[in-house]
């Protein structure tokens, strides 16, 4: 059986990979994708919509699929203030979610924060983890909370923390391979492989937590089953 997936946040780090990914797998028929900008990408079974997301509530159309995948997020610098911040990895996600539960959507997979917390001082994680809160409230059939640590890849804007993180993980990985060490930098490419992974070879009902080494496990098992249907 063929699916069909809803993509916001296609034009971020995770996002693009998402993408790809989703348009490689013969898995999915149709792919939705709603972007503030146009992409670059032209695709047979892509559907590249270019929308107002502050007016994402008329759109509700688009979320009659089976699978949304929203790799929506900024940064503080982007954003410009907290609370253009918290409006985007915030309230756009739940919108997001809502949206899907009143659609009937199947799995919905969120792309969040290894130290999301909605208690935390620290302005980030409280953000990531209120958002997390909102949407295990609204019952989804399946919410997956894709939560990576630093994230390696080339973006279009420069991140000097997570540049510098990245350098001092890569000294200090080999180390530590052993562990469930979930705050390890994981390349992009690995998350998105991971989402779609759990998205295809998962559990179709409950919530889960997306991690380092759920990474790599996903990310294996769609590998493989690419590799069984000659992808």
């Amino acid at each position: 059986m063929t699916r069909t997936a809803l993509l916001l946040g296609a034009t971020g780090l995770v996002g693009q990979h998402c993408l790809q990914q989703l348009l490689d797998s013969d898995e999915y028929e149709k792919v939705t994708v709603l972007s503030r900008r146009a992409g670059e990408i032209e695709h047979a079974k892509l559907n590249w919509q270019v929308v107002d997301l502050d007016r994402m509530e008329g759109l509700q159309d688009h979320f009659q699929v089976d699978d949304v995948f929203c790799c929506l997020g900024s940064t503080m610098k982007k954003a410009g203030s907290r609370q253009a911040f918290r409006h985007v990895d915030h309230d756009l996600v739940v919108l997001a979610g809502q949206m899907a539960r009143r659609a009937g959507v199947q799995r919905f997979l969120v792309v969040s924060a290894i130290n999301a917390n909605s208690r935390s001082p620290f302005f980030y994680s409280r953000v990531k983890g209120q958002m997390e809160r909102a949407l295990k409230d609204l019952e989804l059939p399946l919410l997956v909370l894709v939560q990576p640590s630093l994230l390696r890849g080339q973006r279009d804007d420069k991140r000097p923390a997570e540049d510098w993180g990245n350098l001092i993980n890569r000294i200090i990985e080999p180390l530590t391979r052993w562990t469930d060490a979930h705050w390890l930098p994981v390349d992009a490419s690995k998350v998105a492989e991971g989402m779609v992974g759990m998205a295809l070879e998962g559990p179709d009902s409950g919530l889960y937590k997306l991690r380092y080494r759920d990474f790599l496990v996903y990310s294996g098992k769609l590998r493989e089953r690419q590799a069984k249907t000659g992808q």
